[in-house]
Parts: C-alpha cells; sequence; structure tokens
C-alpha cells in the first residue's frame, strides 16, 4: 500500500511540474522571415514619421513666408504717401484707393500705431501752408477712423511746407510731390 502511495504522490508531482514548465515555457525563437518584416514594418513606420515630420516642417516655412510676406505688403500699404491737388485738402479718388489699403492693413496689425505728416508745398505763406497740412493730415484720420480705426492709435503733426520731398524745380510735377500726407509707423510692426 505504502509503495502504490508512493507512486501516486509521483505522478502528481510530475504532472504538476509538468503543468507548470508548460505555463513558463520560453518563446520561440522569430524565424529569418519574422525579423524580417518585423524590421521592414519599423523602418515604413520610421519613414512616415520622417515623411510627417518634414511636410509639417515645410508647411511651417510656408507659414512664415506668407506671414513675412503679408507684414511687407502692409507695411507698404501703410507707409504709401496720399497726394493732395494744388491749396485742396480733399482726398482724392487715388488717395481712397490708398487709404482703404491702408485701413485693411491696420485693421489686421492692430497693434501698430502711426503719425500722419502732413505737408504742403511752398505756395501762400507759411501760417497758411501749416494749416493746410494740419487740416490734410485731419481729414485722413477722420476718413480712417471712420472706417473703424481707433483714434488712439493715430497720431498728426503738421509740417506745412517745412519738408519738401521734392526740391529740383519750381515746376508743377516737382511741387505736386509736396503735397501729401506722410505715414509713419511708431509702433507694433
Amino acid at each position: 500500500m505504502r509503495s502504490k502511495t508512493i507512486l501516486s504522490i509521483s505522478l502528481l508531482s510530475i504532472a504538476a511540474l509538468s503543468s507548470a514548465c508548460s505555463r513558463h515555457r520560453a518563446a520561440a525563437a522569430p524565424t529569418p522571415s519574422n525579423a524580417v518584416s518585423a524590421d521592414r514594418a519599423a523602418i515604413d513606420a520610421a519613414e512616415r514619421e520622417n515623411a510627417k515630420l518634414r511636410a509639417d516642417a515645410d508647411n511651417s516655412a510656408s507659414d512664415r513666408e506668407n506671414t513675412t510676406r503679408t507684414l511687407a505688403s502692409d507695411r507698404s500699404a501703410i507707409t504709401t504717401p496720399v497726394y493732395f491737388e494744388f491749396d485742396r485738402s480733399e482726398i482724392t479718388d487715388e488717395g481712397i484707393r490708398l487709404l482703404d489699403q491702408k485701413v485693411d492693413a491696420l485693421q489686421r496689425n492692430a497693434s501698430v500705431h502711426i503719425r500722419i505728416e502732413g505737408n504742403a508745398d511752398d505756395s501762400g505763406s507759411d501760417e497758411y501752408n501749416m494749416a493746410l497740412s494740419q487740416k490734410r493730415a485731419a481729414i485722413v484720420t477722420r476718413y480712417m477712423t471712420d472706417r473703424g480705426i481707433d483714434a488712439s492709435r493715430i497720431k498728426i503733426v503738421s509740417f506745412g511746407e517745412e519738408r519738401p520731398a521734392c526740391t529740383t524745380s519750381r515746376e508743377e510735377d516737382c511741387r505736386a510731390k509736396n503735397r501729401r500726407d506722410e505715414f509713419v509707423i511708431l509702433s507694433g510692426m
């Protein structure tokens, strides 16, 4: 009887050991074809990620270029002078076109502050030219504020005939260049 008990315990021990070993079986070594396909999948995933990173970098560079171009265009629109007729402060059709571009640029760049510098040619007295150039700058300011530009963003100054743009002759085409409002960006760009 005793030998039957020992035999039964031995068989149970062997069964328990074999079942425990089967749960902790070592993974089979990958076959060469499995290793190649796993390597290929990893390489493909890395290439897709690199392509995505390159595309993102290209988009960022393109966005920066577009922003730079837009800022340069806005700067040019804002600083382009507006000209007036002889002894007049009314805005011409060309002046309205230029002022509309300035308003658009200022609306896109809400932190920009400008100074409008009124100028006149040397016809008339110094006092008259100072008043006329002040009136020109004020008319342009009102045009811009009527279109939504905050007046606190605009300063005006009158130079009269003190800062001529053209001094080479007394001909009308030269004098016409002196009847203008100039626009200076003070901050924000």
